[in-house]
């Protein structure tokens, strides 16, 4: 971009500039650190009185007093609603001049808000520096009016306006260095990848042109004019399951539609547990709770996220971005031979939220049954049991007495029957026996024939053997020879 003799600044301080460009170029990379969130524009009620203001975010010096001291014609500037320059992202500079981007403060809903601007004419003066009474003055030590807001920078087309709205939005590289306002090294690659959009064309960007062209050519410029016309959506919905409640350790998937492109989105669970990205989604990445999606256009892209817990109870999970727009950007400068900076506006613009829950039932409560942990028993020998012969179970018969049967012989009448002496038994002695009376017997063959009688045991005959068998009630007769 060429602008007018009468607002370029002189040759010394351009190669001031280019000097900035050239250790930019130099610096390592760094993480980036995403802008404080400030309050909305302030209707002012009453004057603030003096104070020291606070640093900006990832200041890597200690500025001067006069730089931080809010007072006197400093302090009406700041009362009157402008924003007060006060001090360079490095200490290179001298008071009066000072290094692209430059921390200011402005009163943000009664709270002194400091925040980097941006400078969007290459070669003009910054018009930020401070004397030694902490006066505002310019490179010459002349004393400045107030740096007021600007519509814009009129010399910057529509998708300049969209590029730069979306370079003080988002990280970006340049040749590996991220940019950001966390640090010296990320604010100088912001810084010159602005320059490389407002400053493409001006002469002093000449030797730089390539560096442009390697990190933000005509490619990249017009994928982020694409996704600055977009409608920007941000959706987030259940999947698994679409109703209803899961059990403890199960895993709850979540849908997040976005088409918010390589711009970090605000993801987090509630309860403190933790989301992963899930499925099929090689083209978004989730680190910390800042979740990226890479694409270009206007349909959305859709990712998964996964939550699982060992504990019942109601769980969200929220996603909030700031969308991107030009009215993002709050412009101002201190005069026609001055700068016009761009900051990033974080009062403005509204965040976008998107959230939903999943419910997880409680555990059942019935008693677990108790199981006696196995210990180990060192083996032992068992003795081996001696073998018992089996002896066969004779069962008890009840005794009953044997009556002894006797044959009834026929007495033969007119045969002689001798006395015959009966035996008394050895034991026990029972009383004295009582003689047999009647006839006596006589044997079946003719022989003389023996009688014995007990209580318990069977009856012997001299020449037949009874043998009684109780349980049958039966008698066998055995024949004896003598």
């Amino acid at each position: 971009m060429t602008v007018s003799g009468s607002r370029r600044r002189p040759l010394v301080l351009r190669l001031s500039l280019t000097a900035a460009i050239a250790a930019t170029v130099a610096g390592s990379s760094v993480a980036f650190a995403s802008p404080a969130v400030s309050a909305p524009m302030p209707v002012r009620t009453a004057a603030a009185p003096a104070f020291t203001a606070g640093l900006c975010e990832g200041t890597e010096y200690t500025p001067s007093e006069q730089m931080l001291d809010i007072s006197g014609i400093r302090l009406d500037h700041y009362n009157d609603g402008n924003i007060v320059p006060m001090y360079g992202t490095t200490d290179r500079g001298t008071s009066a001049a000072v290094d692209a981007p430059v921390c200011g403060v402005r009163d943000v809903d009664g709270i002194a808000k400091s925040e980097w601007m941006y400078c969007t004419d290459f070669d003009l003066d910054p018009c930020a520096g401070v004397d030694e009474n902490g006066l505002p003055v310019d490179k010459h030590n002349d004393e400045m009016g107030a740096t007021v807001p600007s519509s814009g920078n009129p010399d910057l087309s529509a998708d300049d306006l969209a590029v730069i709205s979306w370079l003080l939005q988002n990280p970006a590289k340049l040749d590996g260095v991220v940019s950001g306002n966390g640090s010296e090294d990320a604010r100088s690659a912001r810084q010159t990848l602005v320059w490389c959009v407002s400053d493409y064309d001006n002469p002093l960007m000449a030797d730089f042109k390539s560096l442009c062209d390697r990190n933000i050519g005509d490619d990249e410029r017009a994928r982020i004019v694409e996704i600055m016309n977009v409608t920007q959506t941000l959706d987030l919905v259940r999947k698994t399951p679409a109703t209803g409640t899961l059990k403890a350790g199960e895993t709850a998937v979540f849908t997040l539609n976005t088409n918010m492109y390589r711009k970090p989105i605000n993801v987090q669970s509630s309860a403190g547990t933790e989301l992963t990205v899930c499925g099929d989604n090689a083209k978004a990445t989730l680190s910390a709770n800042q979740l990226t999606v890479d694409g270009r256009g206007d349909a959305p892209t859709a990712v998964d996220l996964c939550l699982t817990t060992a504990d019942s109870g109601d769980y969200s999970v929220t996603a909030s971005v700031i969308p991107d727009s030009v009215e993002n950007l709050h412009w101002n400068t201190a005069g026609a031979q001055c700068q016009i900076f761009a900051s990033f506006d974080t009062v403005r613009p509204a965040l976008m939220n998107a959230s939903a829950s999943v419910g997880y039932a409680a555990a059942p409560t019935t008693t677990p049954a108790t199981t006696t942990p196995a210990t180990t028993t060192p083996a032992t020998t068992t003795p081996a049991t001696p073998v018992v012969p089996i002896v066969p179970i004779v069962p008890i018969v009840p005794i009953v007495p044997i009556v002894p049967i006797v044959p009834v012989v026929p007495v033969v009448p007119g045969a002689p029957v001798p006395s015959q002496p009966v035996a008394t038994p050895a034991a026990p002695a029972p009383s004295a026996p009582k003689q047999a009376t009647g006839p006596r017997p006589v044997a079946i063959d003719g022989g003389a024939a023996e009688q014995n009688s007990g209580r318990n045991v069977a009856v012997a005959v001299t020449g037949l053997g009874l043998v009684g068998m109780a349980a049958a009630g039966a008698v066998a007769l055995r024949r004896k020879r003598s």
